[in-house]
This record gives C-alpha cells, structure tokens and sequence, in this order.
C-alpha cells in the first residue's frame, strides 16, 4: 500500500485536516483491535482521500495480537483501511459516527474470520461482504470462461450475468431505503450508474446517441452530493469525477471551468469537500495533459487562491509560493492570447523584434545547441522548413537560451541551410531585467526545458505552445490544408 502519492496540495494538508475535522466532536475513537497472528508488531491505520490512502493512525499488538486505537478526538467519517506490520492492505472499515468498536480477524482467512462488534455501520458492510463474496466470485468465472464457450452458452451466461447484476441492485437499493445515511448507502449512490430511459438505452442514429450522451451527463450525479464531505475518504469518488471530466465534459478549458464553478459552488458548503475539489483541479490543471488545460488551473488560482486573503485559505507558505510560481509562468502564454514580444540580438548583435516578422505563421524555438534533443531536432526542423513549411510563409524565430554556449552557436546554425531569425539574450540584457524585476522570456513563455516551440498566427496570438516537433509538423499541415 502506498501512503501519500506525489501531490502538490493533498499530502501536506491532510493531516492537518483530520485534526481539524475531529476538533467538531468531543469524543474520540476507541477501536479494539484483535488481529491474528500478528505478536508485538504495529498495525495501521489509513484512509482514501481521493486517489491517496493515507497514514491516520497505528497500533502496537502484543503478544496476543490485540491491541487498541485510541484518540481523543474522531476521525473524519469515511473508509479505512488497516494494515500489516508491512503496509499491505487488510481489510477496510466504514468511519461512521460511532467509533467505539471492536475488530476481531485472523490474516490467515480474512474472509472467514473478520468480526466487527459493536458497530452497525461495520455490521452492514460486513452482511454486504458476505453477500457479494459468491457472486462475485461465480461472475469472474462466468466472465472468464466466456471466450471459449459456444453461442449459446455465452448466451446462458450473459443472461446468468444480467440476473446476478440485478440481483444484486436490488440488494444495494434495499440497503440504500432502508439506511440512506450510511456509509455503504454512500458508496452505492456514488457506484450507482446512469439508469436510462427504454428509448435511449440503445441508440440508432446519431440523434439519438446525441440524446443520449445529454440525459446522461445530465443525470450523472444524480445521486451523489457535493455538500457530503465523507464522499472524499472513499475509494471511489475521485474516479467518478475522473470518468466524468475525461468522458462526459469536452476537453475544451472553458467546459472543465463550467464543470469546476457548479461543483465547487456546492462543496463551498462543506470544508472537506472544497478542500478536495480545490486540491483536485490545481493538482490535475497545473500541468495538464491536453494542451490549453492549463486556463483551468489559472481560473482556480485567480477566484480562490490569489490575493492576501484568498476563498481558500488551508494551504501553508510553501505550498502557495509553488501554486503563484506556476501561475506567473502561464499568465503571459494563454492559447489565443498574443505572444509577448522579444526583441533580442541575432549573432551580428542586430535587434531583432518579433513582432516585425510578416509571416503567416512564426514558429518560435527556445533551443540550446549543447542539448541533445535540440541537436537532434534543429536539424530535423531545418529540413520540415525547406520542403514544406517555407513554401506556406512560415518563419521561425530561435532564441539560444544558454549564454554560455555561444562559442558554438554561430558554426551550429552556420550550417542549417534554413534562413531563420537566429538571437540570444545576453548576460547584461538578462541582468538588467532581473534588476528591474522585469519577467524575461523563460517566465512569460512557460520556458522550462529545451527545445520548447511555439506556433503563432500572422497576429502573433499563441495557437499551440510546448508542442513537439513531430505534432507541430501535423499540427501546420493542418493549417496549411485550410
């Protein structure tokens, strides 16, 4: 079991949260553990958050395997897990507000011997254990044996899948009726799919697949609620909200901000949950996979995490100097927004201004000629532009980011036939903006590594930035087909 997975916000507010939370109720957790065959050795405790499980408590057995944990305050309501002297999973246990229990098991057969008293919460899922246990066992052998069954025995099968997929539905809405306020009841509204009417359940045309794919992410959280801060400590609430970010919403930034400010106008209401939902988007926009994202984590930044009070106000000093950092290098290169000018001296020491190039399109190349990839890729770049790019009225602008590779700049660029606009900024002309306090163009082009290209229009507005070679090669082909 992994405790803590890299996380710029999640790992180091956490504990500091469960203190907190438990601050709201004046009796603590007395949890008896009796764990078999462990002798004088320390057990864990932990719980989701997200997609982490984390450390919350621990308990020494001893020689009898037994032992206790005990605090002064409860835990955050949620799922947890207790785990060996080696950190591997157990078994979970459902954090309701009762926690005074106790738990009796013995490693060698968990299945059969795990024991909760004194705890409906834990009595329920251990009756839903039990329950699930065959069927789903006689489910992953339907499954499995399936591809090399005759048609109509996988006919029989699937129709054996359906029923027990049914059979047990009605168990969790019967759970879900009769203990609304559970924690399992939580766990099923939240696993609950889309329940579609009979004539979108299987469409025909593209209308109604159009259809269908609005009723549902209409519908897709139906049953779950922004304002429950126990929906965070459970294994299967972040994957919800993965699914339906990357399956439901368009990737466009301005839809994942729509998706952003309705949830978290609901989970403002509940401290843990706008924690997680603030956590969440920094840490999967700040440096996002799809290209442009990087506005959701800007909008984050500038409603909740900027000014001197900022709405969210839980993250410590280093924590904050990292997320204002990061948004100071994205402010200034925004897709569609104009590319800040250079005006930098090529290798006669002439200034040369972006800004004055007339191109359709001007590719700007943050390189150094002692970085391998560049090395590999200038070349490659010289010859795209020869054969393709320059009949299109394309330029590139190529700064050499590395003053102290200079010796070797001029014979580089000396033999790629390409007629580029070659500068650099000197070591008095980057001192000069420092000592202004000025931003240099590493901050105002997210300039991290080398090579980092850019493509701009004929206005210099940003089209794709920290592209590829291969995908900007695409990416131009498509323009030029336009």
């Amino acid at each position: 079991m992994h405790l803590l997975k890299n996380s710029i916000l999640v790992g180091s507010f956490l504990l500091g949260s469960l203190a907190q939370v438990a601050a709201q109720s004046s009796q603590g957790a007395h949890i008896a553990l009796d764990i078999k065959p462990y002798k004088n050795q320390w057990v864990y405790l932990a719980c989701y958050y997200g997609g982490i499980k984390a450390l919350a408590d621990s308990a020494y057995l001893n020689a009898d395997g037994k032992g206790v944990i005990k605090t002064s305050k409860p835990f955050p309501q949620g799922i947890y897990i207790m785990a060996s002297p080696s950190k591997s999973i157990l078994f979970e246990i459902m954090m309701g507000e009762d926690q005074q229990f106790s738990i009796e098991a013995d490693t060698t057969n968990i299945e059969q011997s795990l024991r909760y008293s004194g705890s409906a919460e834990n009595d329920l899922f251990a009756a839903y254990t039990t329950y699930i246990a065959p069927r789903a066992k006689l489910a992953d052998s339907l499954q499995s044996n399936m591809p090399g069954m005759t048609t109509a025995a996988q006919q029989a099968a699937g129709n054996e899948l359906q029923r027990l997929n049914q059979e047990i539905m009605k168990y969790r809405v019967k759970v879900m009726e009769e203990h609304p306020q559970s924690m399992l009841s939580l766990m099923f509204k939240t696993l609950k799919g889309i329940n579609f009417p009979p004539d979108l359940a299987q469409p025909r045309t593209r209308k109604d697949s159009i259809a269908q794919y609005r009723y549902g992410k209409d519908h897709y959280w139906d049953e779950v609620d922004f304002m429950d801060g126990r929906l965070v400590r459970t294994p299967v609430f972040e994957n919800k909200l993965a699914d339906y970010l990357e399956n439901w919403v368009s990737p466009e930034p301005d839809s994942v901000i729509f998706e952003f400010n309705w949830m978290i106008a609901l989970g403002r209401n509940d401290e843990e949950m706008f924690k997680y939902l603030i956590s969440y988007f920094v840490d999967h926009y700040m440096y996002p996979k799809i290209m442009g994202q990087d506005k959701v984590f800007l909008h984050v930044f500038e409603q909740y995490l900027s000014g001197e009070k900022p709405k969210a106000d839980f993250l410590n000093e280093k924590q904050m100097k990292i997320i204002r950092d990061r948004a100071y290098m994205l402010m200034a290169n925004q897709l569609g927004t104009k590319a800040w000018n250079m005006n930098l001296p090529d290798p006669n020491g002439v200034l040369q201004s972006m800004y004055n190039i007339k191109a359709k399109y001007t590719v700007v190349a943050f390189w150094d000629v002692h970085c391998g990839k560049c090395k590999e890729d200038m070349p490659k770049m010289d010859t795209l532009y020869q054969q393709k790019w320059k009949q299109h009225n394309v330029q590139v602008y190529a700064v050499m980011v590395n003053e102290s590779s200079m010796n070797d700049w001029k014979p580089f660029i000396g033999k790629l036939s390409s007629k580029w606009i070659h500068v650099h900024q000197p070591n008095e002309m980057r001192t000069a903006e420092e000592k202004a306090g000025t931003p240099n163009f590493r901050q105002l082009y997210d300039m991290r590594s080398t090579p980092t290209l850019f493509l701009l229009d004929a206005d210099k507005r940003i089209i794709a930035k920290n592209i590829g070679l291969i995908d900007l090669d695409k990416l131009l082909e498509q323009k030029f087909a336009q």
